[in-house]
This record gives structure tokens, sequence and C-alpha cells, in this order.
């Protein structure tokens, strides 16, 4: 792109007249923020420049008093016509180079801007105003070499994709041989060295300040672009770097996205948006294959940036829409099409002949075809073993209940102050509604997707976690091996045999929350130390913020669906404490780790309410454990430490897992010790408290035996990980004796203990059953043509589906509406009356006291009660768990009830009395309802209802012809029910002693709820709250960064230049 007009006060551009012309004034605005050892060979190498009409302008970033003297005396020495000026404090390279605007007058010249660690060539400043006025550029930059060997080239211009990808044109290590020496145009130029035209530069504004040091000159040039000014790299100038040029988009992801989001044409967005998502979304899943979780979680908060920087991005369009001149059409004809960063990865695959130095990456460029060549082994692992479940979803086994259909339903519902499940009742939903809701929108309403990833995608999720927690050693090796030895231990694949939602769900959290504990102690990683204890590097406030709001929103989401999980968490700190006095760690450390679990813990419950005001309630802590599932004979310490918790347990190889971390504990040193330790007391702390709780030891329940044995898996991992490490410091370079053959024995347990993964998942499904309890229910049951109803389960707690009720001795209860069981029922409401009316119906068939339980049960539209035998998995044809003794007997003769056709893996009775949930009554069932109490409703037969409004909600009102009479809602009474007719609305009354009933008239009805107002105020609170710890997260800047104003004067005039 040409543009005579904005050039044309300058002289000719014949190169012969430059010199019969004024030369144009240039000022070197050099940025010190520091003493350095190159600044004395950069100061002179500006000494030496060879273009006459120069200034040099030193720009100090320093407060230091002491290291402010010793630069200035060296400017002295080296450049004494230099200009200085004190800024007063560090404000980044691009805040400090704007600066110049205010220190220069006039437009009639040019400014080189520096950072304080590149050399520049005798004659590179005359080489740059030569070429600018030749090519008649906007900005230019000089050919970087490297500083310690300048045969290697650092930086020659980068093209750019669609998304800001930058494409290096050079290799790693690629020597000079002048293959890059013709001037060209290119779409940015790095930022250590920018030689940019005076008027453009004001023009522009500068630098973005809101982008710091990395990115800013792709920003300064693609705004040049804009503007209609060519950038041009200039070989014949050369400078020297001692370190490699940072490529924008591969170190600062959020400044690259927002950069596109702020400089794309309007029509353009509406394209590149979307792309710009999905190249995020697979650029995540590239990373984690590679082992880079780092990346891919920088990747997805760079876009989610997009959103919470909203403000600076708007404002920088509309400084960018001020300036343009060229239209979009003519910038997209300037970038690379396709993806840089894939281009960039095929050309180094396949041109290496010019590579200098192999050796220097070669070691590196190995191990990440290791880490690589792991992950990747994992994933087709976890494919290869589900693929049968992610082909046609996840069976409804234990825990793995469907979801609901519709997620505008779940929304509904959440705003709702009516909860559905059981027999219903006035409670705040909780939080795992919305969450669910959420997740179905974004997956487009494929609920089937959201819920096999809701399950399956947690185990994915652990590894990762663990991956984080094991970065203390520092070796992407290690890491791997600690990734390997928790994928290896058969806690998740007995969770998705057996249908165990909340052990998986601690599986992938625990880790995740470790790793946060760790790095808001301050507890830093290390490769090589020499001394006893923990490497402590605290992070600041602001780091310490974000990590507590990690934590808390990662515990908050937790709780909404696995309280037991949290207390798993809070757990782990107390035995990292106690881990810190036993092994010689940084108690300070632990203890602010243990602070910020409690922290975390407390702002997760503030989070969750007022659903988690649940957790206030006398039976609170049955709540927060869950049901207890474990074996009726208790399990044994070998079975513990087999992590024997089910029938798919993957065999005792599990046990030499723990080779290795006893072998750490003998062999590291200094920080890996500790590590070793800190393991250690995490695997025996939690086998001992599971061992007591297993045999009824404690005065109180813990969460079931496979959620406590995460901790130990956990602590494999780091064991693992650790001996790995000290295999590579602590073992091969100390003198040959005992250490060296145990711990290449401990390493080779490592891959004996993954052999039972490898074979676990033959069958596709994990050992899941294709045939469940829950899918023949809905099958055998689910004809709803007679009205809706509710199916009563009643058998073991580990064959009951759906959201169970303790019932006592080993037995458990559920309810289940329409046969259909959702996910929903699991999550324990504020305020139910299930166990208030339902239990003493279970009572009444366990003593015998009544043969009418038919009846009884009638008003609350039990129509079935199923006693489950077989779910195939636990318990088996060949193994089958007893029945309660005497539980289908009492059942059988019960008169109201009868025996219909039922499979071997379950006995069903019908309840021939039954009353829909919304019914017109009978009339003899209105006599029973007049007279009123449990004996009454025995006497009369209360069978012959009419149901009417089937599938009425308290969210979505049913409107039907209705006859005159009692109509009938099988739900316990609350007077925000009511009935609205086509003249009036009807309250309704108790009946059956237990639910309601309205006084209907002929005409159109409809059952509506109104729904408290202290709901939706509830709603808007949490909200509140849930935006204010992802602002403490993102920490947002909407109006951009602050910058505290400096008052400068101007120093250098180019008209005195010129003159």
């Amino acid at each position: 792109m040409e543009n005579e007009s904005e050039v044309a006060s300058f002289p000719s551009t014949a190169p012969a007249e430059v010199s019969q012309s004024p030369t144009p004034g240039v000022v070197i605005s050099l940025v010190v923020g520091a003493l350095t050892p190159d600044l004395p060979e950069v100061l002179s190498a500006l000494a030496l420049q060879d273009y006459p009409n120069l200034q040099i302008l030193i720009l100090l970033g320093q407060s230091d008093e002491e290291q402010t003297k010793h630069i200035k005396d060296l400017v002295a020495s080296t450049t004494p016509g230099a200009h200085i000026t004190e800024l007063g404090a560090d404000l980044g390279y691009t805040v400090a180079a704007n600066a110049v605007l205010r220190l220069v007058d006039g437009e009639s010249g040019f400014f080189l801007l520096m950072r304080a660690d590149v050399v520049l060539d005798v004659g590179a400043v005359r080489q740059l105003v030569e070429e600018m006025y030749r090519s008649n550029a906007g900005v230019a930059g000089p050919k970087i070499l490297d500083g310690e060997n300048p045969q290697i080239l650092r930086s020659v211009g980068y093209a750019m994709d669609w998304f800001g990808q930058l494409d290096d044109p050079i290799e790693p290590q690629e020597i000079d041989q002048e293959q890059h020496d013709a001037v060209r145009d290119v779409f940015a130029l790095s930022s250590a060295c920018l030689f940019v035209r005076a008027d453009l530069f004001r023009e522009l504004g500068g630098f973005e300040p809101t982008i710091e040091d990395d990115g800013a000159a792709l920003d300064l040039c693609w705004r040049s672009h804009l503007s209609g000014a060519r950038v041009l790299i200039v070989p014949s100038a050369t400078a020297r770097q001692p370190h490699r040029v940072p490529v924008h988009g591969e170190a600062d992801e959020r400044n690259r996205m927002m950069t596109v989001a702020s400089l794309t044409g309007s029509l353009r967005m509406l394209m590149i948006m979307p792309l710009l998502l999905v190249a995020t979304l697979f650029g995540a899943l590239v990373s984690v294959i590679r082992g880079d979780g780092r990346r891919a979680v920088n990747l997805l908060g760079s876009f989610g940036a997009l959103l919470t920087r909203s403000g600076s991005i708007l404002r920088r369009r509309r400084r960018a829409h001020a300036l343009r001149r060229v239209p979009d059409r003519e910038i997209v004809e300037l970038q690379v099409r396709g993806s840089a960063s894939w281009r960039r990865m095929l050309r180094h695959g396949s041109n290496r002949a010019v590579f200098a130095g192999h050796s220097v990456t070669q070691g590196r460029r190995e191990r990440r075809i290791l880490i690589t060549a792991g992950w990747a082994m994992l994933i087709i692992v976890l494919f290869l073993g589900g693929r049968h479940l992610f082909a046609s979803g996840v069976e409804p086994v234990g825990q793995f209940s469907r979801l609901p259909d519709s997620p505008r339903d779940l929304m509904s519902e959440y705003f709702s102050g009516w909860r559905s499940q059981d027999l219903g009742s006035s409670s705040s939903q909780p939080t795992s509604m919305i969450l669910i809701a959420l997740g179905g929108i974004v997956a487009l309403a494929q609920m089937g997707l959201v819920h096999t990833l809701l399950i399956v995608g947690l185990i994915p999720i652990g590894w990762l976690g663990v991956s984080a927690l094991c970065a203390v050693v520092a070796d992407d090796r290690a890491r791997l091996a600690g990734v390997f030895a928790y994928a290896a231990v058969p806690i998740p694949y007995v969770a998705m045999a057996t249908g165990r939602h909340q052990v998986l769900i601690a599986y992938a959290v625990v880790p995740w929350a470790l790793h946060f504990l760790r790095s808001f102690g301050g507890i830093a990683p290390s490769v090589v130390d020499d001394t006893a204890g923990d490497v402590i590097d605290h992070p600041s406030s602001e780091m310490r913020l974000q990590l507590v709001a990690k934590l808390s929103l990662l515990l908050a989401v937790t709780l909404a669906f696995s309280p037991s999980t949290v207390l798993v968490v809070v757990m782990c700190a107390v035995l990292w404490q106690l881990a810190a006095v036993l092994g010689g760690g940084s108690t300070r450390a632990a203890g602010l780790g243990l602070a910020g679990a409690l922290t975390a813990t407390v702002t997760a419950v503030v989070l969750n309410l007022p659903w988690s005001t649940r957790f206030l309630q006398p039976d609170a802590w049955a709540v927060i454990v869950g049901v207890n599932t474990n074996r009726q004979s208790g399990l044994g310490w070998l079975d513990l430490m087999r992590m024997d918790t089910g029938p798919a347990v993957l065999g005792g190889l599990v046990l030499f897992l723990y080779i290795p971390l006893f072998v750490a504990t003998l062999v590291a040193k200094n920080s890996r010790f500790v590590w070793s330790i800190r393991a250690s007391v995490l695997v025996a702390g939690s086998l001992v408290l599971a061992s007591l709780d297993a045999g009824h030891h404690l005065p109180f329940r813990l969460p079931e035996a496979g959620m406590m044995l995460v901790p130990v898996a956990i602590g494999l991992a780091i064991g693992a990980a650790i001996i790995v490490m000290s295999f590579g410091i602590d073992v091969r370079g100390a003198n040959f004796g005992w250490r060296q053959p145990l711990a290449v024995i401990s390493l080779a347990t490592l891959s004996i203990a993954l052999v039972p993964v490898l074979t676990a998942g033959i069958d596709g499904r994990w050992g899941q059953p294709t045939t469940t309890l829950a899918g023949q229910i809905e099958e055998l049951l689910g004809d709803t043509t007679q009205g809706d109803f509710r199916v009563l389960v009643v058998g073991d707690t580990r064959l009951v589906p759906a959201g169970q009720h303790a019932y006592g001795d080993g037995l458990a209860y559920s309810l289940i509406q329409n046969s259909q069981s959702t996910m929903l029922d699991q999550f324990t409401p504020i305020s139910d009356d299930s166990d208030q009316f339902v239990k003493p119906l279970i009572d009444a068939i366990a003593q015998g006291a009544t043969d009418r339980v038919g009846r009884l049960m009638a008003p609350f539209g039990i129509r079935y009660i199923v006693v489950p035998i077989l779910d195939r998995v636990q318990s088996t044809s060949a193994s089958p768990l007893p029945v309660a003794s005497g539980l289908t007997q009492s059942l059988g003769v019960q008169l109201d009830l009868r025996s219909v056709y039922s499979p071997t893996s379950m006995v069903i009775f019908e309840n021939m009395q039954w009353i829909p949930v919304t019914a017109m009554l009978s009339l003899t069932a209105e006599q029973g309802t007049n007279a009123g109490g449990v004996t009454a409703l025995v006497d009369n037969d209360v069978s012959g209802s009419r149901a009417v409004l089937a599938g009425t909600t308290s969210w979505r009102s049913v409107t039907e012809e209705i006859p005159a009479g009692q109509l009938h809602i099988g739900t316990p009474f609350d007077s925000r029910w009511r009935l609205a007719n086509a003249s009036q609305s009807v309250v309704g009354m108790a009946s059956f002693g237990s639910v309601m009933t309205f006084e209907s008239s002929t005409g159109s009805g409809r059952l509506v709820y109104d729904n408290p107002m202290t709901r939706y105020l509830w709603v808007l609170l949490q909200i509140i709250l849930w935006v204010i710890v992802l602002l403490a997260l993102f920490q947002p800047r909407f109006f951009g960064r602050r910058i505290t104003p400096v008052t400068l004067e101007p120093v250098v005039s180019f008209e005195e230049m010129s003159q």
C-alpha cells in the first residue's frame, strides 16, 4: 500500500538526494528498567551510529536512587549528549515508550523505539531512514540477530493469520545465510526495535497502553495497516538481542485475542468470533493431549477475557474506526490463510537443513514427543474403554440417572419455589439445577451429551488435576508418571461400573483443590534444590485473591453436586498440616492452605444459598456424607489398599503403586523428601479413617469408601512423580548402593500397575451393564395414559436407584415420578415430607400393622412398589445380594397390592387403589377425604378416580375441561397452590390428612403455583454473589489499565533538529 499524501512533506525518495537535503531528525527512545550487563554495550552502539541528525532519549523506569545514579553516570560516560527522563516507576515498556509523544515536539522526523537489551549495528539508523524514504513506509524494523551468536537469526518480521497467531519465518537456531535479506512487507515486527514515522506514531496514539509488553507491536502494526501505512522489514539494518524475542500469541494469548476483537472489521467479526471460539477449543484440546494443561487453561481464560474486558475492547474499536483508511478486505489480503501455528509446525518438521545447535533443542523435543505420546495413550485408553458410552450414552445405573430433556424446563423449575421431586415441596432449588441447565444451553439442548460429559468427562479432569498438582517436581516426565499412576487406580472404573457419581466427582475435584491449596500456601516447584524443606515462593495478594476465587468456585460447583467431596478436600488440608509437622515442610504454607480451604468452603456455602441452609438442619451430617453404600460386612485393610470397593476392581496389581511411594521416602532429598512424606500422610491418614469408618469405630459416619480412597490415589500419584524425579537427581548421581536397585525396581512397578487398566475397558463400557434397573422400570412401568403416578422402590442401598432416603438396616427407598428417574432426584431439598409420610408406610409393611397399605399410599399417587434384586453389577444372578427378610412376603399379603409380571431383576407390585397425582376423586374416595384420618382411608375404597390436568408443574400449567367435584393433588398441602377456573380462583384444603383437594365447578380450569417473591430475591442475591467471585477471579479492567500521569515537558524538537 502506498500513500503519497502522507509523506509529501518529506524529501525525495532518491538515495542520492538524501545527502543533499537536510537529514530528518531521528529520536532514539531507549526504555531502561534497570542496570543490566547489556546496557553499556547498548549505549556504546548508540553513540557509534553514523547517522548525523540523531538525538538519544533515555527513559528511566527505575525508582531506586542508587541504580538511577549508576545509570546516569553510565549514560554520561558513553553518550554525553543523551537526554535522561525519570518516569518515577516501572510503568512497563509500552507505557514508558509512549512518553516520547510528550517529550518530543514536532512530527517531521522518526522515532526509534528500543528495549534496553538491543545492540544496534553502526549503520542501522541510516539504513532504516533510507529505506523508509525509498519504500514510502510508515513502520520499519531491523533484522535482529542473536546476542551471543550473531550467526543465529532471531527476528525478521512476522506474518499473521485471521486469529492473531504470528507466523515466524525463521526456524529455531536458524543460521543467517542472507536468505531473509530482501526488503519486504510484513504484518508485524518485533517490539524490541521499532522505527516509526513520528507523525504516524502520534496519529495512532502510540502503543496500546492496556497491552503489557508482548503483543504491543502487533497492535501498533495492525493499526498502521488500517491507516494506510506500510510495515517493512529492513534486513540491511541489523541489531543484536541476547534473548529470543517473545512471539505474540505464544507468550500472551489474552492480548492476541483482544487485539483480534478490537481491530477486525465489524462485518468480519460475525465470522471470526465463532471461528476463534472453535480454534480456541481445538487448541485447548491439543494442548491437553500434549500434556500442556496450563496452556489449555490459558487459552480458555483468554477467550473468556473478551467478555470481562469488553469495555477496553469497545474503546479500542472506536479508536481504530477513527483512523481506518483501508477497507478490511485489503487487511485480510495481508493475512495468512489458514492456521499460522499449523504452518509453523509443518515447516519446522520438514525444513531442518538450516538448523544450528541442533543438540540444544533435541532433548526438549524428545521429551515433548514422550509427553505427547503418553497423553495420547491415556486419551486412547479413555475412548476405547468407553467407546460404547460415547456412542450410545451412559446407562442409568446407580447415581447415573438421566437428565431432564429440556434445559428450558430446568431453568423454569430453578426459578420456581416448588421442588417436584419425591412428593413435592416448597423449597429452593439446588444450584446444580441451573448449572446443568447452562450446560444444556451450551450443548444446544443435547442433554444426552451433557449427561455423558458430566460423568465420563470427570475422569480426564482428574488426570489434568494430578498433572497440575505434580508440577511441584518441575519435570514433565515425572508429572506424566504421576498421571499414569492416578489413572492406574481402580477408583474411577469401579465408580463407572457401579454408578457412583459422587466418587467420580471426588476423583476429578480433589486433585485440583489440592493444587490450588499448594499454590495459595506458596509451595513452589523445584528442579534441583540444595536446602531442606519446601521451596517457598509466596504469590502476590492479587494472585492469592485469584487462587481463593478459583477454589471457591470449584468448591461451590462441587457442593451443588457432591457435598461430601468438599468434606474430603478439608480433610486433605488437615492431613497436609500434619505432614508439614512430620516431614519438615513449611507449617506456614500448610496453615495458609488450610485457611484457604476453610475460606473457600464458607464461600462455597454462601454461593449455594439458600439451598445450602439445608446443612443447618439436624440431619445435615447425613445429608453431607450421603447414604452408606459400603458392603454390609465392611471393608478390611487389604480391601481398602486394593481399593476393592466394587465388583469391577482390577485385581491386586494396584498394590505395586505403594512401592514407589515407599522407596521415595527412602531415597528422596530436600523438597522431594517433604513431598514424599506429604504423600505418605495422605495415603496413611485416609486409609486409617476409611478403615475406622468401615469398621463402625467412629461416632459419626464418613463419606463412602470410594471417596475416602481418592486422597490415597493422589498420594500414590505424587509418590510416582517423586520417585521418577529423585531417580534423576538423588539416585543416579550418587555412589552406587542399595538406593539404585531399589529405585529401578520401584520404577518398574509403575508399568506393572498399568496392566489392569489396559484390560478393564475391553468391553467398551468400563463394566457397565447393558440392562439396568432404572431402564427396566421405565420400560415396564412407563405407561402414563391413566395419569401421572409415582413408583416406590424399596431395597438394599446398593440397588435402589435415583435419590435415596435411608430407612435403616441397610435399606433405602426412593420415589420416581412416572417411572422416570432423573439425576435431580439425588439432590436433597431444604424441606422434604417424604420421611414424614412415606417412612411410616414402610414401617406399617414391615410390622404387619395393616393389610391395606395400598389405600394408605393411594393419595400420594404411588402406583407401583418395586423391590430390586439384581442390578447385574453388585448383585448378579451368580452372586445375588440378599433381599431384606420378609419384605416381599409382607408386600404379597397386602389386599390392595397385586404382583405383576416381573423380570428376574426385581419384584413388582401394583397398587390397585392408586389415585393419579392430579385427579377428580371418585365418590367413594370423596367420602374418605371428607371423613379424614387413616382409619377412614383404610375403610373406604378410593379406586376409580379419573386423571385430569396431567403434566402440570409449578412452572407450566395445563388447561383442561374438568367436571364439578373434588380435584385431588397428591402432594403435601401447600397454600400457594390454587385452582384457576374461568370465573374464580379456588384455594385448596387438606385431605386424607396429608395431601390437598380443590372444590371444582364444571368448566375450564388449571392449577397454578404462586411463586413467592422471596424466591426471586434469593436468585438475584445468588447471581450477585457469583458475579462478585467471578470478578475476583478475572479481575477485569473494564476501562483499561489506569496509568498515573507523569508531568513531562518536551526536551527535544524536530524543528530544532532540522535547522
